[in-house]
């Protein structure tokens, strides 16, 4: 995908071209949902897929233009934007965020049919960081719904600038203090000290939230990691990310710059599995329904265990990067047997039935 345009073109060309084009979908929408009925009905009638991804993208274009206008109007209400760092509209952007994450979620579930779970005990109180997987359609929306809804936490997030796309991401991001990675950077260096100084400023009931690997994982993707390893020199660690085989070599910049920001902040590892395989919109395509059980599990890295040194942290994420790709392993397992099972349930009722 293209680099986003300048900010003045996305605040004044983008939204409103996305606003005025969600609003007119949506008043046709009855219309293109009837001919997308028409069509599955002729040619897809057990999947329904086109009616699901109509459906979805109507869903989409609702929630973005009620987020914009809820953007519009926060604006207003905080003295067009001067008081965005007063704890009240802190609070209203994060409340806002998080209803947009919860109806967004809400459609990815109900239109692609899948359920997303989260496992892990007890979280400490204070500073959060949490480095996830990244794999699987909306998995880092689906993160940061847990974290602002079910935890009730400010979320900080850092991502790849193509989700600037999304004015909503864009401008609430902005006022959230997301910080958005070019695919490349010219100088890396400020990007790691704008997540030095995200991270020093976190407060207690705040998370900051990154994805090691840089994107979505991919078969391709895994082999280029691996290979720009081992073009720099980086034997050792290409071998690990051989042994790799669900993620990414994990690039270890943001996570120290993080941990060299907020060294007494809580560190939290996720890895999820079961949206796995669906690296574009054919493969989606294909799997609709998904009709997939997508379970994550996280853990606290304890604090003792933790090292310092740069050297020494890329060593000790490969260590829990290993551990991420052997529960994603396990999981799988776990996955396929419980498919099995329910398959020879399914037809255990059936034969009984006949």
């Amino acid at each position: 995908m293209r680099q986003p345009p300048p900010r003045s073109v996305r605040r004044f060309v983008v939204a409103p071209i996305v606003f005025v084009g969600a609003l007119v979908f949506a008043l046709l929408s009855p219309f293109i949902l009837l001919l997308a009925a028409v069509v599955d009905l002729v040619v897809d009638r057990r999947r329904w897929r086109l009616v699901r991804v109509i459906g979805l993208g109507l869903a989409f274009c609702v929630v973005e233009a009620f987020g914009l206008f809820a953007a519009f109007t926060t604006w207003i209400g905080s003295g067009f934007g001067r008081n965005y760092d007063r704890p009240f509209w802190a609070h209203a952007h994060t409340v806002l965020v998080g209803q947009w994450l919860e109806l967004i979620t809400r459609a990815l579930r109900f239109h692609l049919g899948f359920t997303f779970e989260l496992s892990h005990d007890p979280l400490p109180q204070g500073r959060q960081l949490v480095f996830s997987r990244h794999a699987g359609p909306g998995d880092a929306l689906l993160l940061a719904r847990i974290v602002v809804r079910d935890q009730g936490r400010r979320l900080h997030m850092v991502g790849a600038n193509k989700l600037q796309w999304d004015p909503f991401l864009d401008i609430l991001g902005e006022r959230l203090g997301f910080h958005y990675l070019a695919a490349k950077p010219e100088d890396a260096r400020e990007d790691l000290d704008r997540i030095r100084s995200l991270a020093a400023s976190l407060e207690h009931d705040e998370t900051l939230v990154i994805f090691p690997e840089g994107g979505n994982f991919t078969p391709s993707r895994r082999e280029l990691s691996i290979q720009a390893l081992e073009r720099r020199g980086r034997f050792a660690y290409a071998l690990r990310a051989v042994a790799m085989r669900y993620t990414l070599a994990p690039k270890p910049g943001a996570v120290t710059a993080a941990m060299e920001g907020a060294p007494d902040a809580t560190v939290v590892f996720v890895a999820h599995a079961g949206l796995d395989g669906i690296y574009g919109f054919a493969d989606l395509w294909r799997a609709i329904p998904l009709r997939r059980r997508s379970t994550a599990q996280a853990w606290v890295a304890p604090l003792d265990e933790r090292p310092t040194g740069y050297t020494e942290q890329t060593y000790w994420l490969y260590r829990q990067w290993t551990a991420v790709d052997e529960w994603i392993a396990a999981t799988y397992v776990e996955i396929s047997v419980q498919e099995d099972l329910d398959v020879d349930s399914g037809d255990s009722v059936g034969t009984m039935a006949g």
